[in-house]
């Protein structure tokens, strides 16, 4: 089935004209500068146009153009810039991503490619390059932590990062890298407030001495959220970073956090859980120890550990009330159990994550670069609410990855790459990258792509038999049954890609065309047939492997440039088309193609204003799309476009005072009982922070 088409200047006019329009009238810049359009800024001349540098793509730092993969940096500067109180934010600045406000079970969702439900399946975090998401395929954006203020950059693998990381970097990678303590030494405060009863406080030390460098940072935030969404959240954090120098070539990088709050959110679910409140607690440890062999060598053995408890459990009320029965009938209809209070919990789980890595990596420039490595992984949960059973699940997996960087000739560059992984419950699967990138200039590079990803299931995935108990541990209603032994989902992807530096290095180009093809994709459908335990079973979500797929194919992309003396613009675009592989009616599946927006846009740009003032303003376009769980309860599942737009205005105050006005989602429009970036409130903050 195909989505009806349309005309790209037509779609284009409308956000666009928006977006430039809102430019021109909040700076008014252009009119008052003779022809600068793209002329030469001054001193500090096209630094905002350089081509980035990351790290993420094949483990080895290199320029984005001899990347194998498209990758999105986003620096101290644009996250700045941006107002963004929260990291997700920062990732509507990445092209083909899309961002949901307040959904069912969390304050946020995230999609590449609309390639997402629910629950986030498929997308990696990573904090310093050690995984944070969850087994039970959330991604909870407040425990993370790692305060917005302690990061350096954030790099964006778009198209998949499976052939890098494994299974669960499937559709995309997302590194959040903080800053080394040596660059944030010193004393830092800062705090915020504002509407919907929104505060933060944040205080870090840092200090370096000789060989031992160390920063320490404690957070707290908490918002009421948005109007009759019970959507609110608060938690508390505190992160320590330090690294040791062990003699001439020897570093030891510590990383110790822990997050505890709760969230609102589930009072989005006005059947099961009324008035639920989900207590939430995260820990992480992280230990790195490096030895640099030579100026272009090194090795590393990585351990890290993350744990966490989520407790959403609610007395949904007598089961006698739940039945619509009198009390004294209730040991005739349920085999003698009495009448009793009935409690559910659908967030309610305990995991721990174990992971051990070693890696070579030999990266001298002008040679083949490469990197070798291998890993194990234990992932633990439990959850008497979920799957039936207080005992431990748990996977065991293995891993050998490598990648390297093969220079052609100086003016092509081979690069290849992939992953060997197998866990208890799945056979040995590789996922592969293998691409050409060619130079026919030091300022343009063109790039061909070709990878295969794996996603193996998750723990939940396997095992996620949720239901409604008795006290004696016997099922009262089955809610939902996974088949188990599900094989592998897989993404085929092609890409082309080019990047260049136009009008004397004045304006960076980043374009990627593609073609991804899903198979296999996990579904889910209501059986009314099959017997199932429970007296008050009344149709069961059964999860399986689909046999089933998407294709998605568009063009997405990134311009930088300077358009005026003292300005910085980034726009990001990402135009999409998708087409289901099976046949709606014959199959009863629910089409995916209205996952996929067939546009989405975003726009920062920022001025110096001078007398130490600065102002910015990021305008947001989201297309009509559907997110699983985004509509409230008997409303329709399709968010129609949106618009958002946020406001800064900042200034420097002596040498280490900033005070900031922020301004968000002006643009969005309020629809009562609607989840979404619809459903965001407009938001005012006065952010103030020193650094001594």
């Amino acid at each position: 089935m195909n989505k009806a088409s349309f005309s790209i200047s037509s779609a284009l006019s409308c956000p666009l004209r928006v977006a430039w329009s809102v430019a021109a009238v909040f700076l008014l810049k252009p009119a008052l500068v003779q022809s600068e359009g793209l002329t030469d800024p001054g001193p500090e001349a096209h630094f905002f146009t350089e081509v980035p540098v990351g790290i993420t793509v094949s483990r080895m730092m290199q320029p984005v153009n001899r990347s194998a993969a498209s990758v999105t940096v986003i620096d101290r500067d644009m996250i700045r810039a941006s107002g963004a109180t929260q990291i997700v934010d920062l990732l509507r600045l990445v092209p083909g991503f899309q961002v949901s406000g307040s959904t069912i079970g969390s304050p946020y969702l995230v999609a590449y490619h609309g390639q997402s439900d629910l629950l986030q399946r498929g997308l990696e975090v990573m904090v310093d390059g050690a995984s944070v998401y969850s087994s039970f395929l959330t991604v909870d954006w407040q425990t993370l932590g790692v305060a917005l203020e302690d990061i350096e950059r954030i790099e964006v693998l778009r198209g998949g990062g499976a052939p890098t990381y494994g299974y669960n970097a499937f559709t995309s990678t997302i590194n959040i890298i903080t800053r080394k303590p040596v660059a944030s030494t010193g004393v830092y405060v800062g705090g915020s407030v504002g509407s919907r009863n929104t505060r933060s406080a944040t205080a870090r030390y840092g200090a370096a001495n000789g060989m031992v460098e160390y920063r320490l940072t404690g957070k707290f935030e908490e918002t009421d959220g948005n109007r009759g969404r019970d959507d609110g959240w608060q938690f508390a954090t505190l992160n320590f970073r330090g690294q040791v120098g062990l003699g001439y070539s020897d570093e030891l990088d510590i990383d110790l956090s822990g997050t505890y709050g709760e969230f609102d959110v589930n009072r989005d679910l006005p059947i099961a859980q009324p008035g639920a409140v989900r207590d939430s607690r995260t820990d992480r440890q992280r230990l790195r120890w490096t030895r640099t062999l030579d100026l272009d060598r090194d090795v590393y053995v990585q351990f890290y550990r993350q744990y966490s408890n989520q407790d959403d459990r609610v007395n949904l009320g007598l089961l006698s009330e739940i039945a619509g029965l009198p009390p004294e009938a209730i040991p005739l209809f349920f085999d003698g159990r009495p009448d009793q209070a009935i409690e559910a919990g659908w967030f309610t789980y305990e995991e721990e994550r174990h992971d051990l890595e070693v890696q070579y990596r030999d990266y001298e420039s002008g040679s083949v670069s490469w990197v070798l490595g291998a890993g194990g992984r234990q992932e633990s949960i439990r959850s008497a609410e979920t799957f039936g059973s207080d005992r431990w699940k748990r996977d065991n997996s293995y891993r050998v990855f490598a990648q390297a960087s093969i220079p052609l000739s100086n003016q092509w560059l081979a690069n290849i790459g992939g992953v060997l992984e197998r866990g208890d419950f799945y056979d040995t699967g590789a996922s592969y990258r293998v691409g050409v990138n060619y130079f026919p200039s030091p300022d343009h590079t063109f790039r061909l792509t070709y990878s295969h990803a794996e996603r193996k299931p998750t723990l939940f995935e396997e095992y996620f038999n949720k239901a409604f108990y008795f006290n004696d541990g016997g099922v009262l209603a089955q809610l939902t049954f996974s088949q188990g032994g599900l094989k592998p989902e897989e993404l085929d992807v092609i890409d082309v890609g080019y990047i260049g530096k136009l009008f004397d290095n004045a304006l960076l180009v980043d374009l990627r065309l593609f073609y991804e093809r899903l198979d296999n994709q996990y579904r889910s459908t209501t059986d009314t047939v099959s017997v199932f335990p429970g007296y008050l079973t009344n149709g069961v979500e059964v999860w399986y492997d689909g046999r089933v797929g998407v294709d998605t194919w568009g063009l997405e992309g990134q311009l930088k440039t300077e358009p005026w003396q003292n300005a910085r613009l980034s726009f990001q675009f990402s135009f999409l088309r998708s087409e289901d592989r099976y046949d709606v009616i014959e199959t009863g599946l629910v089409s995916r193609e209205r996952h996929v927006p067939d546009m989405t846009l975003s726009l920062l740009l920022s001025q110096k204003l001078g007398h130490q003032l600065d102002a910015s303003l990021v305008y947001y376009y989201l297309d009509d799309m559907s997110w699983n769980g985004d509509a409230a309860h008997g409303a329709p599942s399709i968010i129609k476009s949106t618009h958002r737009l946020d406001v800064r205005i900042a200034k420097q105050i002596g040498q280490y005072w900033l005070v900031e006005g922020i301004a968000q989602n002006l643009a969005s429009r309020y629809e009562q009982g609607t989840r979404g970036e619809s459903a965001q409130d407009p938001r005012y903050l006065l952010r103030v922070s020193a650094q001594y």
